[in-house]
């Protein structure tokens, strides 16, 4: 090849260079300029958009609070509903439960021979009557 070629081909692929590069560099420094605006934008506008957070945080809990408050009702209610057989239901056994140790309690005081308390208030009823008649006779 001639020394005119190699020259023109070598000044293309320099030129090529030093556009890529040129590109690259300004791509960089945009990027950089890009960074250093958005800091700005941030230390120019931080107390502003610290505040609307802020309000906007404290408008964010009170919903939830209300939805929460909104949620537990609900649940207190639902729980209330469901509950109330079981309770009905527990009463009934601890009624019949009651009832059946009051029984085997008074069949074995019976053994024993001791009275029970239907047993003392008829015979303290029997001495009243007893007693009224007395003052009556005198």
């Amino acid at each position: 090849m001639s020394k005119q070629i190699k020259a023109s081909i070598k000044a293309k692929a320099s030129s090529k260079t030093k556009t890529a590069m040129t590109t690259t560099a300004d791509k960089s420094r945009k990027v950089w300029l890009a960074g250093l605006g958005a800091f700005s934008i941030a230390q120019k506008q931080g107390a502003d958009l610290f505040e609307v957070m802020v309000s906007e945080g404290q408008s964010y809990q009170q919903r939830s609070e209300k939805v929460v408050r909104k949620l537990s009702n609900e649940v207190a209610n639902l729980f209330e509903s469901r509950m109330q057989p079981v309770r009905i239901r527990l009463k009934a056994i601890r009624s019949d439960a009651e009832a059946k140790i009051e029984h085997g309690l008074g069949r074995v005081m019976s053994y024993a021979g001791i009275p029970s308390k239907a047993d003392v208030d008829a015979l303290i009823s029997r001495v009243d009557k007893l007693s009224r008649q007395l003052r009556a006779a005198k």
